[in-house]
């Protein structure tokens, strides 16, 4: 993940995307995800179980297929360490640039809060995730790789990047509009 456009990058992606295919057979895992609407990671356990692999290897996977809005958040010490989104989330225009700059994960998100919190999964009002809409949280907590796994779900239909909200249509100064969130 250093390096994406490094010839030894490609080939490790290509590498990668084959072994997930011999893993985790297209139609099998299709059939296996098919009522996947709104998944938490726990619904991703069962699945790992059966095809042998890493809970973000099938999470990956899913979201190489799906449908959904929806994303996979890595994050250590406070901080989003990368992330990957669906196709179709990343065309409404949300993702992080990680690996551009530093991002901490929200305060009050499940990543943030740990394993104290005692939730697994909790659907967020506008402002936690995303400025603009609700966003279901799933998380792990992997003590073991020092690390927390958040499984993002966004609604179906995404707001249109073009159109203003009303409470926003006024010109915004750029640095305030960056420290409220809005990107």
């Amino acid at each position: 993940m250093y390096a994406w456009d490094t010839a030894y990058a490609k080939m490790e992606a290509e590498a990668n995307q084959f072994a997930a295919m011999v893993l985790m057979p297209p139609d099998d895992f299709r059939e296996q995800t098919k009522s996947f609407l709104a998944p938490t990671l726990a619904q991703f356990e069962d699945l790992k179980d059966r095809y042998e692999v890493s809970l973000t290897a099938v999470v990956l996977n899913w979201l190489k297929t799906t449908d959904r809005r929806a994303m996979i958040v890595v994050s250590k010490d406070g901080f989003i360490d990368w992330s990957w989104g669906s196709d179709r989330l990343f065309r409404s225009g949300v993702y992080f640039s990680a690996k551009k700059e530093t991002i901490p994960v929200p305060e009050k998100s499940l990543a943030a809060l740990g394993p104290a919190c005692g939730k697994e999964d909790v659907r967020h009002p506008a402002g936690v995730w995303n400025a603009r809409v609700s966003v279901l949280e799933s998380v792990v907590f992997a003590d073991a790789h020092e690390m927390t796994i958040s499984l993002l779900i966004y609604p179906k239909d995404a707001p249109s990047r073009w159109k203003v909200p009303e409470d926003e249509s006024e010109l915004m100064d750029t640095y305030e509009a960056f420290k409220r969130g809005h990107r």
